[in-house]
């Protein structure tokens, strides 16, 4: 007795056509559901730390503007005090590194998904040296982007540090002696 096939072969290529389909579609689903979700949770890590840095950044000069304004400060502890401003400032610019990792990421990620070969035979999708090269420049500045994030909070702690040593000669230094109306005793 003879077996005869379920598919024919012209059913058989049109199955694997659909698989092939449906996985090209689940890769570029894929790509595009975590390049969604990386742009979201590098934008909110950025924001962060150039909102502390930046945020302390505005206090620091607001606090020595009034020292200064009022002649509180000697030359030496003016610069004891500027020396957090520039740990701030340092983390915003860090920060704005790692904004820039971060696109660089997601191109070389979108880039790397673009450019994988498309088949109609399993495994249907494949890397190619174009695909891996993307990816290995992705995963780069992937790490560029956490490092300056890293960075910018390690600026944000050192500056906090630096600020504290600062307020603290600032409190323990003499005061200097405030200008009144000149005495009407002899």
């Amino acid at each position: 007795m003879e077996r005869q096939a379920l598919l024919t072969p012209d059913e058989q290529l049109q199955m694997r056509v659909r698989a092939a389909e449906r996985a090209h579609d689940d890769e570029r689903d894929f790509a595009t559901a975590a390049n969604a979700a990386a742009i979201k949770n590098a934008q909110e890590a950025i924001k962060a730390v150039i909102l502390i840095n930046g945020g302390s950044s505005v206090a620091m000069l607001a606090f020595i503007g009034t020292l200064v304004s009022r002649d509180f400060l000697s030359p030496s502890q003016m610069a004891d005090i500027t020396k957090p401003l520039m740990w701030f400032a340092s983390g915003v610019g860090a920060a704005m590194i790692a904004a820039a990792a971060a696109y660089f990421t997601n191109l070389g990620i979108a880039g790397s998904s673009s450019r994988k070969m498309r088949n109609y035979e399993q495994p249907f999708t494949a890397s190619t040296p174009s695909s891996i090269r993307h990816g290995k420049f992705g995963e780069v500045f992937r790490w560029i982007g956490v490092a300056a994030v890293i960075v910018s909070m390690g600026c944000f702690a050192s500056g906090l540090i630096t600020a504290q040593s600062a307020f603290s000669k600032i409190s323990s230094a003499p005061k200097p002696a405030v200008a009144g109306p000149p005495s009407s005793k002899p």
